[in-house]
C-alpha cells in the first residue's frame, strides 16, 4: 500500500510538472501559431488539421492564423474569424459546453465511477468477513451457507500461505491470519446446532476482538494487535492511493489532450534560449522528415518559418517536403511554392549544398532545365557536401551533366 501511495503521488507531479503547470514564460508567437494550427482542420482534406497537411487550402489557412497572431488576436479571437470564414467543423476539437462537453466529462465520471465501484467491493467483502462469525452464531445455519463459508476459508488460507511465501506477509501476521481463518473454519466443522454455539460463545466474542487473535485451544494471542493496526493503516494508504490517481487522471485529460509544441521541453519548468529553441525544432523536425512523415515534418519546418522567415535551412527543407508532396499529389501551386522557397533559401545561403541539391534536382525532374540543374549540382559540389551525400546524389548529377553536354565537376564518382 505505501508503493502504491507514493507511485500515485509521483505520477500527479510528474504530470503537473509536465504539463508546465510551473512555468511562468508566455509562449512565443509560432508556439502559439503551431497550437492553434494543430485543431483546425484542412478545408481540403479529411479529418487532419491544416498541422500536418501540405494542400495549398492548409497552407493558407496556417498563414492566416500566422497574421492573426501577429497582430495580437487571441486564440480565441482567431478560431471565431475561422469558424466564420470556414464553418464551425474547422475546428477538431470539441467545445466544453453542450452535448460536446460529455467528451471532456466522460472519461473523469467513468474513472470515479471505477473507484467507487473497487471501493464498495473492498467494503463488501470486509463486512462479509465480519458477518461470517454472526452466521456461525445462529441458533440454526443453513448448510449452503455453511458450505460457502468453508470454502471462503479455504481460499482465505490458501491466500495468506501465497501471501506469506511471497514475503507480503509478516511471520507475525501470517500466524495471527492463519490461526484466525482456522479456528473459524473448525467452529463450521463442530456443527451448527445451538450446543455448538454455546461451547464456543467465549472463543466467537474474541474473533473481532481488536489486538487478540484466537489460538486452537481458545485462547487469544496480542499477536493480532499488529496486524489489526497494519490493515487500519493500509486503509488509510488506499485512500491515499485512490485520491492521487483520481486526481492524475483529473490532470491527465488536459494534458494528453494539447499536443507539445515544436521546440518545448520535455518539462514546462526548463526553457531553453532562442537559438536553442531554433536548434531543436530543426532536430526535431529532421528527425521525422527522415522517419516518413512528411506532412508532420513540413508542419514543424513552417512552424520554425513562422518566427524565423529567413532561416535557410528550414526553407530549403520545407521546400523539397513540398516538391515532394506536391509531386505525388499532382499539386502545381505546391510545386510552384516549393520552387519559390528554394530559390530564396539559395539567395539567403548561398553554401548550403542542400538548397543546391534540392534547387538542381527540381530543375531536372520538373522543368527539364539540365543546364540550370547543371549549375546548382556544380555550387552543391563546390559546397563540399558529406561523401555519403555526394555518393547517393551522384546519378543525378551524371543524368544532369550528360544531358546538358558538359564535363562532370571533379570528386563526383563515376558510373
Amino acid at each position: 500500500m505505501p508503493v502504491w501511495t507514493l507511485l500515485g503521488v509521483i505520477l500527479v507531479a510528474a504530470l503537473l510538472i509536465g504539463s508546465g503547470a510551473f512555468s511562468s514564460a508566455p509562449p512565443t508567437a509560432a508556439q502559439r501559431a503551431a497550437a492553434i494550427e494543430s485543431v483546425i482542420r484542412c478545408p481540403s482534406c479529411e479529418d487532419l488539421s491544416v498541422a500536418v497537411s501540405s494542400a495549398p487550402t492548409a497552407v493558407t489557412v496556417r498563414a492566416t492564423v500566422s497574421r492573426l497572431v501577429d497582430q495580437g488576436q487571441s486564440d480565441r479571437q482567431i478560431k471565431d474569424y475561422l469558424v466564420a470564414r470556414y464553418g464551425s467543423a474547422i475546428v477538431l476539437d470539441p467545445p466544453a459546453s453542450g452535448w460536446s462537453a460529455l467528451v471532456w466529462i466522460l472519461p473523469i465520471v467513468v474513472a470515479i465511477a471505477g473507484i467507487a465501484v473497487l471501493v464498495v467491493v473492498l467494503v463488501r467483502r470486509r463486512k462479509g468477513d465480519r458477518d461470517l462469525d454472526a452466521d456461525i452464531r445462529g441458533e440454526s445455519v443453513d448448510p449452503a451457507v455453511v458450505e460457502e463459508r468453508r470454502r471462503f476459508l479455504t481460499q482465505s488460507l490458501a491466500d495468506a500461505d501465497a501471501e506469506y511465501l511471497a514475503g507480503d506477509l509478516s511471520d507475525a501476521d501470517y500466524v495471527s491470519l492463519r490461526q484466525r481463518d482456522l479456528t473459524r473454519l473448525g467452529l463450521l466443522e463442530t456443527g451448527s446446532g445451538r450446543a455448538a454455539g454455546d461451547l464456543n460463545q467465549a472463543t466467537l466474542a474474541t474473533l473481532d476482538a481488536p489486538g487478540a487473535a484466537v489460538g486452537t485451544d481458545g485462547s487469544t494471542d496480542p499477536a493480532d494487535g499488529p496486524a489489526t493496526a497494519r490493515r487500519r493503516r493500509n486503509r488509510w494508504f488506499l485512500l491515499a492511493a485512490l485520491v492521487s490517481f483520481a486526481a492524475a487522471l483529473i490532470v491527465a485529460v488536459p494534458v494528453f489532450s494539447s499536443v507539445r509544441l515544436p521546440g518545448q521541453t520535455a518539462t514546462g519548468s526548463v526553457s531553453l534560449s532562442p537559438s536553442q529553441q531554433l536548434s531543436r525544432s530543426l532536430d526535431q523536425a529532421a528527425a521525422i522528415e527522415n522517419a516518413g512523415q512528411l506532412g508532420q515534418a513540413a508542419q514543424l519546418y513552417q512552424s520554425i518559418l513562422s518566427a524565423h522567415p529567413d532561416n535557410a535551412v528550414a526553407l530549403a527543407q520545407l521546400g523539397w517536403l513540398e516538391y515532394r508532396i506536391g509531386t505525388a499529389g499532382s499539386s502545381t501551386s505546391l510545386i510552384a511554392d516549393a520552387r519559390t522557397k528554394l530559390d530564396q533559401a539559395v539567395a539567403l545561403a548561398p553554401g548550403d549544398y542542400a538548397a543546391h541539391l534540392y534547387l538542381g534536382t527540381v530543375l531536372l525532374s520538373h522543368d527539364g532545365d539540365a543546364a540550370g540543374a547543371a549549375d546548382q549540382f556544380r555550387l552543391f559540389v563546390a559546397a563540399g557536401p558529406p561523401a555519403r551525400v555526394l555518393a547517393e546524389a551522384a546519378p543525378t548529377l551524371r543524368t544532369a551533366f550528360t544531358q546538358a553536354g558538359q564535363p562532370l565537376p571533379a570528386g563526383v564518382p563515376a558510373g
